[in-house]
């Protein structure tokens, strides 16, 4: 299936988009945990810093150390400022803690405080209580030989961390979207700018289409110029094979002319002898006559030009169905029409050909019988069946093709549904080829009203 609203820019714009998103996110990731790292760092150091105050202002007195009641540090004063201290003995036992840590439980908190080691701080993030915690040991020295452990203890409340984080995190995925928006953007403009080489060149093909240029004319880099000489070079044999076509269907058309004249004054004699035989060929002849100007006429014509007319379907379809009937009466072929008054608005010499090349391969290759069927509404439908041995499914969209034949047994030259396909699509209409209800092939035809 064709894909429809391809798009190269729309591709690259979005192989773009999403490698920024791919890279800024992973850009974003990495900041995260490196911000993260740097704060976490950032309350262990201060809260080394505040256990060194603390061991500062401890005074020994007999064979115990204690801390005064109010300390330097406001936060270790004051309820609810989220920060406490603690100092315990050898055998964790407390033996003072700060005005803030009047009503924390720090039971859960031993066994992970026993686990420093002396004159290494130990920092953790415990879930109960939920605080930041760092444990000091210490030796200290209460005589000549005396000396006694101590664990100097400050936890910290994670919320200003957290809150930190967040803010931070929540500028970083901002400010790195609205970077891949503009990064996106300034993408865009590169694309347009690189991409116009490729507009230009459309905008000259369409000229061509509408013949306002003859070749394409442009200054292009480097990169596509070989594509755009190429299709000159193309453009060029295709003119000149499209002249060789014509100038021979021209002479073709010229040469015949002379034979159908002497054949139609040859009919005069004919008709006195032979009056219903006379007038088959004087028909037939006449037919081949228009049909001959028409393609002279074609052939010497720079362009097609299609001449709107109001063509009476019927009785284009009855004098095709009489002539039919005797080129086909030895073969015992039944032509049936089943024609509503519709009308053909276009050359009713390509409505002939149409239908006379459809139902002509009707009688042809089918068992007999032939039906046509015309149905008007929204759309002038066509449908031709016979009851023949059918078109396999794989071989439909080939039989359309110029020199294309299913029956080689049978004479032709496989140019006549060739030719209908031309015609219905110089109207915008459509030919289906499918199953016909009768065991035969059907040909539908659609054309826009």
């Amino acid at each position: 299936m064709k894909r429809q609203g391809y798009s190269l820019r729309l591709r690259l714009l979005l192989s773009a988009a999403l490698t920024l998103i791919l890279f800024l996110g992973l850009t974003g990731i990495v900041l995260d945990q490196a911000f993260r790292q740097s704060a976490w760092q950032n309350v262990e150091s201060t809260l080394t810093a505040q256990v060194y105050g603390l061991i500062a202002v401890a005074d020994q007195q007999g064979d115990l150390l204690y801390l005064p009641e109010f300390v330097q540090e406001p936060g270790f004063n004051r309820l609810g400022s989220g920060l406490f201290g603690l100092l315990l003995d050898g055998k964790g036992r407390e033996l003072w803690r700060s005005q803030s840590a009047v009503v924390i439980d720090y039971s859960g908190l031993i066994d992970e405080i026993e686990t420093a080691i002396v004159g290494d701080p130990y920092f953790t993030h415990s879930k109960v209580p939920d605080a930041f915690v760092l444990s000091y040991k210490v030796l200290w020295q209460l005589g000549p030989e005396q000396s006694s452990q101590y664990t100097f203890v400050v936890l910290r409340n994670p919320d200003a961390y957290e809150d930190e984080v967040a803010s931070f995190r929540g500028s970083l995925w901002f400010w790195l979207a609205v970077v891949v928006v503009g990064l996106t953007f300034v993408q865009w403009l590169v694309m347009q700018w690189g991409l116009s080489s490729l507009s230009r060149v459309a905008d000259e093909l369409r000229s061509l289409e509408s013949r306002e240029g003859s070749l394409l004319a442009g200054d292009y880099p480097t990169e596509i110029e070989g594509v755009t000489r190429n299709l000159n070079l193309l453009i060029t044999a295709e003119r000149a094979q499209r002249e060789k076509y014509r100038t021979t269907l021209a002479d073709l058309a010229h040469s015949l002319k002379t034979p159908l004249t002497i054949l139609s004054n040859s009919t005069t004699r004919l008709s006195e002898q032979h009056e219903e035989t006379a007038q088959l060929i004087t028909d037939q002849v006449r037919r081949m006559n228009d049909l001959v100007s028409y393609q002279l006429e074609r052939a010497v014509a720079s362009s097609s030009q299609i001449v709107r007319q109001a063509v009476s379907i019927s009785s284009c379809a009855e004098r095709l169905k009489q002539a039919l009937t005797k080129v086909y009466q030895s073969d015992g072929v039944t032509l049936s029409l089943t024609v509503e008054d519709e009308t053909f608005y276009g050359d009713e010499r390509d409505f002939m050909e149409l239908l006379g090349n459809l139902l002509d391969n009707a009688c042809k290759y089918g068992g007999g019988t032939v039906c046509l069927r015309v149905v008007g509404g929204d759309l002038l439908t066509l449908i031709v069946e016979d009851d023949g041995p059918g078109i396999p499914s794989e071989r439909r969209a080939a039989i359309m093709e110029r020199g294309t034949r299913l029956d080689s047994d049978t004479p032709g030259q496989g140019i006549g549904l060739a030719v209908v396909a031309e015609i219905v699509a110089r109207y915008g209409g459509k030919v289906v080829v499918g199953d016909a209800e009768i065991g035969g092939a059907r040909f539908t035809v659609t054309f826009p009203l």
